[in-house]
């Protein structure tokens, strides 16, 4: 299994792991909820690469991160074996940043026919600030960045997100990490998180468009040029994905937005995504009511439409044993219930929930 998942399943058994671990660095299912500078040293390619327009991304007095309404960034795009690079404006911002930093941006790129406003989800370790807070790891600095950076030139961060990965003593001694250590281990977390993201688009690739947002492209901001090595410089740079935007509101807010006649149907359109998710094979650790945004359309079922977002945390059943680990999982999960049960309380009797029944926990787990 990858990464930061297998990590967290080496850590603590699945059924136990919302609750309690020794390690410091895998208390992410607890919570519900940007460029470069020049290390001392890297000379006048690293400095002709910070005056890109692209890397309006942080004063060094003020750490202001660049991910701010009216900037450009610049993105590496990718759609199939079509790569292109293009400019994107920051026109909205959703904060605060959690596990990614998430914002609409506006592009025109004819080369890939996308043009308009289109939702930018960038897994970058520096402004991770939910992450940062829920693995205790102190907030980025450039001078962080700096150590970082030497780590990386060094073979320092390879070597270690090596050990991380393989080595159950190096994952435990979280709390001993330098800050070098700590931004290594941010770049592993939240490169195995978009990963799994695009892994479970591409699961899902019949459910976009209609359930779930389409992916538009793949995105790249690659980092500074460090040595001749291509793997060196990886450890830099930021990837992320490009989604159709779905203007809504989350199902949370449903009593706010819609009349009561259309909450048990909307509701329930929530739930059968989940189903259909099933389905392909997909179990998601982090279900919340937000990861559902809701339309109008006058043409549906209730007069609205339910997408779902974020899926950075989800299991597949391909790594499971058997049925019997995958239905049990599924079964503790009750990701039908994270929605139904908040949903049914929420609204006071506006909607019911009604569960399925689809998975059963065994007589142990009860017990």
């Amino acid at each position: 299994m990858r990464g930061f998942l297998y990590y967290c399943q080496r850590c603590i058994p699945r059924q136990l792991r919302s609750s309690s671990s020794s390690s410091p660095r895998v208390n992410i299912f607890s919570s519900h909820f940007c460029g470069f500078f020049e290390p001392r040293g890297l000379g006048a390619a690293f400095r002709y690469y910070l005056a890109l327009p692209h890397l309006k991304i942080m004063d060094e007095q003020t750490n202001q991160c660049p991910y701010v309404v009216g900037n450009t960034i610049k993105l590496g795009l990718k759609i199939k074996d079509v790569e292109v690079s293009t400019n994107a404006q920051i026109v909205k911002l959703f904060e605060p940043f959690t596990l990614s930093c998430v914002m609409v941006v506006r592009i025109s790129c004819p080369k890939l026919t996308l043009e308009g406003d289109m939702v930018l989800k960038l897994f970058d370790r520096r402004f991770a600030t939910q992450l940062r807070e829920d693995d205790k790891i102190r907030p980025w600095t450039p001078e962080i960045e700096r150590a970082y950076h030497q780590f990386v030139i060094d073979g320092g961060a390879s070597h270690f997100i090596a050990d991380l990965n393989n080595d159950d003593d190096t994952a435990q001694q979280g709390e001993t990490w330098n800050s070098s250590q700590d931004e290594a281990y941010l770049y592993d977390t939240v490169s195995d998180l978009y990963q799994t993201e695009i892994e479970v688009y591409d699961a899902l690739e019949n459910m976009q468009g209609d359930d779930i947002p389409q992916l538009l492209a793949q995105v790249t901001i690659p980092g500074v040029r460090l040595t001749e090595k291509e793997p060196e410089r990886r450890y830099i740079g930021v990837s992320g994905i490009l989604l159709q935007y779905v203007e809504g509101f989350p199902l949370t807010d449903l009593a706010s937005h819609t009349p009561r006649e259309a909450w048990q149907s909307t509701c329930e359109k929530a739930i059968q995504i989940l189903h259909r998710m099933s389905d392909h094979g997909i179990l998601n650790e982090d279900v919340k009511t937000r990861s559902f945004i809701v339309r109008k359309d006058g043409s549906a079922e209730g007069g609205y439409e339910v997408f779902m977002i974020d899926f950075a945390v989800c299991n597949f059943r391909k790594d499971y044993a058997d049925d019997a680990e995958w239905n049990e999982e599924k079964a503790i999960q009750d990701e039908e219930g994270a929605v139904g049960l908040f949903m049914q309380a929420r609204l006071k009797g506006g909607f019911v929930f009604r569960p399925s029944g689809r998975y059963q926990k065994s007589a142990q787990c009860v017990e």
